[in-house]
């Protein structure tokens, strides 16, 4: 097939004749306003249709999980009972698993598009030194944001029962925490929420809605006891600032990288209070 003189204005690569969306990074090549370029072929309608699947697959791993992990702890909490604390954290996988390969069906596959289109290549934007300032400074930012959102609960007298307490205190629950946390989490999660979640919608909504519906998101899947519904102003503005690192660098590695990091502060701070 005959590859035409243009490239594409946001990755540089060569564009096959007649082609509206670019087969590297996924972005429109017809463009009919400034702004326009970041626009992917992939729609909000495949964004609903992967949440719905991602939803699915937590409602269909979650509770066999959980009966599991209820029949081992017995007449005790879940929570108290190591094995079964385990057994309920380790079922997260399948979340995380279901969220790469939704974002992966509902843009690589669908659009034959390569992995770039999900922010998977190199910073677009600065060398090294800005490159590492910008994720440090996507961690510090996430940390203050965190840190002055629970003192100013703790100013009023509001203790959010996370119930985090009892996985630090055991070596199964920690090793699956541990492991989703700092491995999976990091990987499957910038690329749903910012490579496929933000990245199909900044094209439409413009950069600081999909920012914040991103961030919106990526926060109610961090929801779980009753507790927890705590963390969905802090987690929600952590995700849209990862999200602006991402526009900003043209990369998602920017983010994923703060992500990891991110992680392993809170999983060094948990280890450090409760072990």
């Amino acid at each position: 097939m005959a590859v035409s003189a243009l490239v594409c204005q946001r990755c540089g690569a060569d564009v096959l004749a007649g082609a509206a969306f670019c087969q590297n990074c996924g972005a429109s090549l017809h463009v009919a306003a400034e702004g326009q370029a970041d626009r992917m072929p992939w729609t909000p309608g495949d964004v609903l249709k992967a949440i719905g699947i991602v939803v699915a697959v937590l409602i269909g791993t979650s509770i066999p999980a959980s009966i599991v992990a209820l029949v081992i702890a017995g007449s005790e909490d879940i929570e108290k009972d190591p094995l079964a604390l385990t057994v309920a954290l380790g079922a997260s996988v399948f979340l995380e698993i279901g969220l790469l390969w939704t974002a992966v069906h509902f843009s690589i596959r669908k659009y034959q598009l390569s992995w770039s289109a999900l922010g998977l290549r190199w910073p677009q934007r600065g060398g090294f030194w800005t490159t590492a300032g910008l994720v440090f400074g996507l961690l510090i930012a996430g940390l203050v944001v965190s840190y002055a959102y629970f003192g100013a609960l703790a100013e009023v007298g509001i203790e959010p029962d996370t119930e985090i307490e009892e996985t630090f205190q055991s070596a199964g629950p920690l090793i699956s925490l541990a492991m989703l946390s700092l491995f999976f989490a990091p990987f499957a999660e910038e690329i749903f929420f910012r490579g496929f979640v933000f990245g199909g919608l900044r094209g439409r909504w413009g950069i600081g809605w999909a920012a914040l519906a991103s961030g919106g998101l990526f926060a109610l899947a961090h929801i779980g006891n009753p507790g927890t519904i705590y963390l969905l102003p802090p987690v929600a503005a952590i995700g849209a600032l990862f999200a602006l690192g991402y526009a900003y660098s043209g990369s998602i590695y920017t983010s994923l990288l703060a992500h990891f990091l991110f992680n392993l502060f809170a999983l060094g701070a948990g280890i450090a209070e409760y072990s």
